[in-house]
């Protein structure tokens, strides 16, 4: 009964962990969609957390630079892309975790769609 009980406490915790994750980023799917994720943690358990921190990474690079495509590359002002990048977070398309590391580079002026070998 014990063992149950714990399972059945992992497994809801972990989905919860997962579906917030992914709605802080504003991802409907990382590797898998919101309710594969449910049923990966109610049959694995915390080791789906795991598989979902292994696909994480890949996944949020994914957004941040489909945000940059979206708002522009260094032909447009910065205030152009950050009066983009404003709409597109107002409208719900970017989440919060995207959103800010997005507006951290635009304020430190990095880009992550310039090339280390071109030259201005």
């Amino acid at each position: 009964m014990g063992f149950f009980m714990w399972w059945s406490l992992s497994a809801v915790l972990s989905a919860l962990v997962i579906v917030i994750d992914m709605r802080r980023l504003g991802a409907s799917r990382v590797g898998l969609g919101t309710s594969s994720w449910v049923a990966a943690s109610v049959a694995l358990g915390p080791l789906a957390v795991l598989a979902y921190l292994f696909k994480r990474p890949a996944a949020r690079r994914q957004l941040v630079e489909a945000v940059w495509r979206l708002i522009g590359g260094d032909s447009h002002p910065v205030s152009m892309r950050r009066a983009r990048l404003d709409a597109l977070h107002r409208s719900g398309i970017v989440g919060s975790s995207i959103y800010k590391a997005c507006l951290n580079q635009l304020k430190h002026g990095s880009n992550i769609n310039s090339n280390p070998g071109d030259t201005k």
